[in-house]
């Protein structure tokens, strides 16, 4: 995999939790908000976990297309 991959998948999940982490040691969040930030939080980093990935494999797809059509080209 791409560093530059991994670094979209792996920083925006990082700051979603480290911010939800510092407002809960901060005690700015508690109780029932806490839990619902948290639920919130996991689907958010989820989703764009999900879409970049997407993203990613339909980019590699298209790529690996384009050269079996010039090499199918090549051949004919």
């Amino acid at each position: 995999m791409k560093a530059e991959f991994i670094l979209k998948v792996a920083i925006p999940p990082f700051i979603i939790f480290a911010f939800l982490v510092w407002l809960t040691a901060e005690n700015y969040i508690s109780g029932w908000v806490m839990y619902l930030l948290w639920v919130i939080g996991f689907v958010v980093a989820n989703i764009i976990v999900t879409k970049i990935s997407t993203r990613w494999s339909i980019q590699r797809m298209r790529e690996k297309r384009a050269k079996e059509e010039k090499n199918n080209d090549k051949s004919n």
